[in-house]
């Protein structure tokens, strides 16, 4: 059995953060409902959420930085730490 059992499975609930910001950003300029016909067209996102980072180490010293939307749901009285992740992302149309 491996020895934290535990930490393990926390770092597996989190993704490098460039897939999260990936995941946010990744968008159709144009984005389109085909039951009903309706269109939006996106010129900007603006983003604020509680982030929970995690850094991992590989076994070369390889450092990641990986992150996830909060896991703890319950209270208790060691909390992990929450940052506030904050983005704004626009459409340059190349004016």
């Amino acid at each position: 059995m491996p020895a934290n059992t535990s930490q393990s499975n926390q770092n597996s609930l989190h993704s490098p953060l460039a897939e999260v910001v990936e995941q946010l950003t990744d968008w159709d300029e144009i984005l389109a409902d085909s039951q009903t016909g309706s269109t939006m067209h996106v010129e900007a996102v603006k983003l604020e959420m509680p982030l929970e980072l995690g850094v991992q180490t590989d076994e070369t010293g390889k450092l990641s930085l990986n992150g996830s939307a909060p896991t703890q749901t319950i209270e208790t009285t060691i909390m992990p730490v929450f940052h506030r992740l904050k983005l704004r992302v626009e459409v340059d149309h190349g004016d």
